[in-house]
């Protein structure tokens, strides 16, 4: 599922069409303890999350990172930024990208007074299992004067098996979560004292940011500057300031496939299935369909994942190795590697449906008061054909009214507007032909679709 351009926050949980992890984080957190969330973005995913915010109707300050450098200076933005306006202001810091079953504000709310009092709060998991993929927190004894609230002893990342083991038996070990509470100065400060390069490269950076279509985007030559660190081992794992929470929550950052199996819901046979699936005689196993039916016959504790444009077999045992896939997906410069062949877009849904030498076919979904903008390079011509709804086409001066059975070309060198000015959907078919040589029209589709149709056209 997840890809370059569409990495795993932006994908949904449980099948196409649900929520995504993104949304659930930020819908996790509100209600009268969160202002407004402040999203740190790559550059790149800037639509993305303007439309999935849209999608939960919650706003949001968005910050857009020009060049990729962890989480450390990510983190210290939004600090920077938040501090502008409110430098006592506590900040909850949360990955976009994990699941997490359980009233985990209750613990927020009762960690509050400690953070107020300038202590970095990471919020811990008790470990279910021996897991070498995540960091441990050591606990080192609970402070008297906040309840739930320990002192974070020391600070183990990502241990061998035998070291997580031992770990795990003491009872003193946690996971650490990523998600910490903590004043905005108080970051700022800790950063200034253990990273200065990546506080004076941030700080720079947001000082001569520009705002963009609603975003603030951070100067790229300084941000680049900075460490490329993540926050716990540019300051945690420094400051004395550092405190435990335990959360009593379920909790799965979903680094492989295997996770949805855990974190989901099982059938009497230890299934978890979602999307048009069929099971017979098979147990244990995670199957996850998209726009076709997925059966499974006679086998155990697998993970198949089918979407639009790949299949994936894997053993719950193995789905680790599904990032051996991905590299090799890159090393042939595969375009799975990059993107779906179906996606979300600013203003509605394409999916590539067929393509060969010098043509392609798509289905395109422009939802209601959203505009297609369509354009043919100088190769290309584009024949369209409204499947269902309605709205406007845009052509230079020309203006005409479309709705289901409208066809109309677009040449190379032009372009054009498709407007749904409906209260529903419009879907589009679209081939793109690459052409050589003069062009020969067959037919003015154009004018005979305005006829055919019973379209209006307006000069």
């Amino acid at each position: 599922m997840s890809r370059s351009q569409q990495p795993k926050q932006f994908q949904p949980i449980d099948h196409e069409g649900s929520i995504t992890f993104f949304q659930t984080t930020v819908q996790r957190h509100r209600g009268e303890l969160f202002h407004d969330p402040v999203v740190s973005v790559a550059g790149g995913h800037l639509g993305t999350v303007r439309r999935q915010l849209r999608d939960v109707q919650r706003n949001a300050r968005v910050i857009a990172e020009p060049v990729a450098r962890n989480t450390g200076p990510a983190v210290l933005s939004a600090a920077l930024l938040i501090a502008r306006t409110d430098p006592d202001a506590v900040m909850l810091i949360c990955p976009s990208d994990h699941v997490i079953e359980g009233d985990l504000n209750a613990r927020i709310r009762e960690s509050h007074k400690a953070a107020a009092d300038g202590l970095i709060v990471t919020f811990g998991i008790k470990p279910r299992y021996n897991e070498t993929g995540y960091g441990y927190i050591i606990d080192g004894g609970e402070f008297s004067n906040y309840r739930g609230v320990h002192r974070a002893e020391k600070f183990i990342e990502k241990p061998n098996a035998q070291t997580a083991q031992s770990l795990i038996e003491t009872g003193l070990a946690y996971w650490a979560s990523g998600i910490s509470l903590m004043r905005a100065d108080t970051v700022i400060e800790e950063y200034r004292r253990f990273d200065p390069v990546t506080f004076g490269a941030v700080s720079a950076s947001l000082a001569n940011a520009v705002s963009e279509d609603g975003a603030l985007v951070l100067e790229e030559a300084s941000f680049g500057s900075a460490e490329s660190l993540p926050t716990e081992r540019a300051v945690f794992e420094k400051s004395k300031t550092v405190a435990l929470a335990p959360a009593d929550v379920e909790w799965d950052d979903v680094g492989a496939w295997a996770a949805f199996h855990t974190i989901g819901k099982k059938s009497e046979d230890n299934n978890v299935v979602s999307g048009d699936v069929m099971m017979v005689n098979s147990r244990g196993s995670y199957v996850r369909g998209s726009d076709r039916l997925v059966a499974v016959v006679g086998v155990d504790n697998l993970v198949v994942v089918d979407t639009h444009d790949a299949l994936l077999v894997t053993t719950r045992e193995q789905s680790q190795d599904v990032k051996k896939v991905v590299e090799q997906l890159k090393a042939q410069s595969r375009r799975e590697a990059e993107d779906h062949s179906f996606g979300a877009t600013d203003w509605g849904k394409q999916g590539k449906l067929a393509s060969g030498a010098g043509y392609m076919l798509r289905h395109l979904t422009v939802n209601p008061g959203a505009t297609l903008p369509v354009e043919s390079g100088s190769e290309f011509r584009r024949l369209m054909v409204v499947a269902s709804g309605g709205g406007m086409l845009h052509m230079g001066s020309r203006r005409r009214e479309i709705r289901a059975g409208a066809t109309f070309e677009i040449g190379p060198e032009q372009t054009a507007e498709v407007i749904n000015d409906g209260t529903g959907p419009m879907q589009v078919i679209e081939v793109a032909c690459h052409v050589d040589g003069p062009l020969t029209h067959l037919t003015p589709l154009l004018e005979l679709a305005a006829v055919a149709d019973g379209s209006r056209e307006h000069a």
